[in-house]
């Protein structure tokens, strides 16, 4: 069961649920299981949830509350680390050894499976045979124990007409003042007691955040209960979320799923939630995915085996949800509702001798329903494959309503919603974000100002302009700019930067006219600002209105006044002389301090020494032309920056060999590709590639449509025309 709460505050629903499972004690008859009631909370609410838990249950002195232990097994790199050790194996040998392994993917028998491919595992595993045979009965043992990141247990208050407590049910231990049980969360489910996840996740902080911030702005009175209730037909949030636009939507913001939303074009609610269910690794895999789009995009009629078209009319055929197979069970097999619980539990826990009694059980009951032995059987298959990746409806939707307030937000208030994905986004996220805004909306980044920005990003919603936080700006920490901030709120804007510079550090550059003049306890207040921070304020734009400043390159003369009023030397090494007058630079510059900035790739192209010999051959394209699908095949010429350089290796088919290409991230201010270089054209650029990293590249490419990005790249072309500037 999962229950998605905005705040503490709503949680009648949610406790109302827990109320009914431990007023009456332990799981009693032959129903399934208690399900586990997850519920999600703002991140900085979750402290405050678990809390009120506590109070309300634990009552006239008794513990009903206490967290789920946790224990961490011996995996295959932990098990051969600690027995070597005892056999005092040289620890230098065991890490290079055990590098090779991977934890999630190899058991026991996977060892010798690598040891047949890998002549150094192999040598291992002979030199040293009696820590293999030592590992074999201590692999997946319980290692150490911990305290589990959400679980909650509630008791039930009375048992078989007693009071009873917490320590009646399990063993208990206390750690750091925390009553942790002795057993894990799934011993616990077999004993039939009720597991609480308290969930935090900051992407109801953010909504919270957004929805404060529409009403502030658009006065719409709205909360998120407001949105979840309503129809769920917004049209716009499918055409949004079908045309890709997904970034900083919950569950839909990784480039597979866009994809995959792209393909389905989802018209409803169903959509989302089947999304949620169907994009993961196994249903990739077996082709589930594939199969619903077509089905919906009507390219494929659904085929439905007998007995299971009321289960699976919502899937196209497709068994997508964990509820489903209940059904099946039921409707096709004769099983009650718990056995098809239960079912679903033994099978994605690969319990195979109580799945087998199944087995028979559900032929049984579908042979007496009428069902052909061979359709019994393949729905059978379809059930024994489907339950170790099937997803939980009730977690799926609940989490495909809260992308779907994420989406509608973006849909309705894009500049809200941008102003707090920009403050919550990591650095990486920055470009994609930006990049996307400027596409399906008409919110826009404007440098920092001085007399604007604030710590975090402010926004002008009259302009649908979001100017960059002054606390993005490298080394500006957050003292610094509270500094700055309550300097202007309490005297006024800045009107330049000698102004600024007065204001902001008028104690440190106060001239004493006499050796005994007093200082009062404000003056020898120490000054967070430095004039490193004041040359990053400078090249970041934050003084280019006040300053007057019509383009880039007139930051030189701001920083030469600053210069002059704090006495900060500017050096050649860092504002070579070639270079001040170049626009480019001082864009660089920006963006190096601040994430922020616009370069003129076109003229920089224009004027690049290689222009003339590109020229005929290719036309000059932005990294946002090449996504056209019709300049597939075609040449480009291209001038971006480096922000990314990797080396990559693989076996060549027709040789054997290995070889080595290179794959390299290209920007244009918000925009972004991916530009490959194969082996024999890496081979000869490499020289000039190796320390590019945030340099200009100029060049000409072709326009590949690559399947695993699902859109136009870039390809090195074999005439090799590449300058690095």
């Amino acid at each position: 069961m999962k229950i998605v709460s905005l705040k503490h505050k709503k949680t009648n629903s949610s406790t109302k649920v827990l109320d009914c499972f431990v007023a009456s004690g332990y799981l009693k008859g032959g129903h399934g299981s208690l399900p586990d009631v997850d519920q999600d909370f703002q991140s900085d609410k979750r402290q405050e949830v678990k809390e009120y838990i506590e109070r309300r249950y634990n009552h006239d002195g008794k513990q009903r509350v206490f967290s789920a232990g946790t224990f961490t097994t011996l995996k295959v790199k932990a098990v051969i680390k600690d027995v070597a050790r005892t056999m005092r194996i040289s620890p230098s040998l065991v890490n290079y050894l055990t590098a090779i392994f991977e934890d999630d993917k190899c058991d026991y028998t996977g060892i010798f499976q690598l040891a047949a491919q890998n002549r150094k595992v192999a040598k291992f595993i002979h030199d040293y045979p009696a820590l293999f045979e030592d590992i074999r009965t201590l692999m997946f043992q319980p290692r150490s124990s911990s305290v589990h990141a959400s679980a909650l247990l509630v008791t039930p208050d009375e048992m078989d007409g007693e009071d009873v407590e917490c320590f009646d049910f399990v063993p208990i231990k206390k750690v750091d003042d925390i009553l942790v049980s002795e057993d894990d969360g799934y011993s616990l489910d077999e004993l039939g007691l009720l597991k609480n996840d308290c969930l935090a996740t900051k992407e109801l902080s953010k909504l919270h955040e957004t929805i404060d911030l529409v009403n502030k702005h658009y006065h719409a009175n709205i909360t998120f209960e407001d949105i979840v209730e309503s129809d769920l037909n917004d049209h716009r949030v499918y055409e949004l979320l079908g045309q890709g636009y997904t970034q900083n939507v919950f569950q839909f913001s990784s480039k597979g799923i866009t994809k995959f939303l792209i393909q389905m074009k989802p018209t409803c609610i169903g959509d989302l939630i089947a999304a949620n269910a169907l994009y993961r690794p196994a249903t990739l895999e077996n082709g589930a995915t594939d199969a619903y789009v077509n089905c919906k995009n009507g390219y494929v009629a659904p085929t439905y085996l007998w007995g299971t078209y009321n289960a699976l009319k919502e899937t196209y055929a497709q068994m997508v949800y964990q509820e489903q197979m209940v059904q099946i069970a039921r409707e096709v097999g004769g099983l009650s509702l718990g056995e098809g619980v239960k079912l679903v539990k033994f099978i994605s826990k690969k319990k195979i001798d109580k799945i087998k009694t199944f087995e028979t059980k559900f032929k049984e009951g579908a042979e007496k329903k009428g069902c052909p032995k061979e359709e019994a059987d393949r729905i059978w298959s379809m059930i024994e494959s489907g339950g170790t990746y099937l997803f939980n409806k009730s977690h799926a939707t609940a989490y495909a309503v809260t992308s779907y307030v994420g989406a509608w937000l973006k849909a309705n208030y894009p500049t809200a919603f941008y102003t707090v994905a920009l403050q919550w986004a990591d650095e990486k996220e920055l470009v994609p974000l930006m990049s996307e805004m400027e596409s399906c909306s008409s919110a826009h980044v404007v440098s920092p100002d001085i007399n604007h920005s604030e710590d975090s990003f402010y926004t002008d919603y009259s302009s649908n302009a979001i100017f960059w936080s002054l606390s993005r700006i490298k080394m500006v920490g957050s003292k610094a700019v509270d500094w700055i901030i309550n300097e202007r709120n309490k005297n006024g804007e800045f009107t330049s930067v000698t102004n600024f510079i007065h204001r902001v550090f008028k104690y440190k550059l106060k001239k004493y006219q006499y050796w005994d003049d007093p200082d009062n306890e404000e003056e020898i207040t120490r000054c967070p600002v430095n004039a490193r921070h004041v040359l990053n304020l400078i090249l970041a734009g934050c003084f280019d209105k006040i300053e007057h400043a019509d383009s880039v390159v007139e930051r030189y003369a701001i920083i030469e006044k600053a210069a002059t009023e704090l006495g900060f030397e500017i050096k050649e090494k860092d504002f070579p002389a070639e270079l001040i007058c170049k626009h480019y630079f001082w864009s660089q510059q920006q963006i190096k301090v601040s994430g922020l900035g616009a370069i003129d790739y076109k003229r920089i192209y224009d004027n690049s020494a290689i222009k003339e010999q590109i020229k005929g051959r290719a036309a000059y394209c932005t990294l946002k032309d090449i996504l056209d699908p019709d300049k597939d095949g075609r040449k480009a010429a291209i001038c971006a920056t480096i922000v990314d350089i990797e080396e990559k290796k693989f076996t060549s088919k027709k040789t054997g060999e290995v070889e080595v290409f290179c794959k390299i991230v290209l920007q244009q201010n918000n925009d972004m590709s991916e530009l490959v270089i194969w082996p024999e054209e890496y081979m000869s650029t490499r020289d000039k590639l190796i320390n590019a990293k945030n340099k200009l590249i100029v060049c000409m490419a072709s326009v590949k449509y690559s399947e695993y990005a699902g859109q136009n790249n870039l390809q090195l072309t074999k005439n090799k025309l590449i300058e690095i500037l």
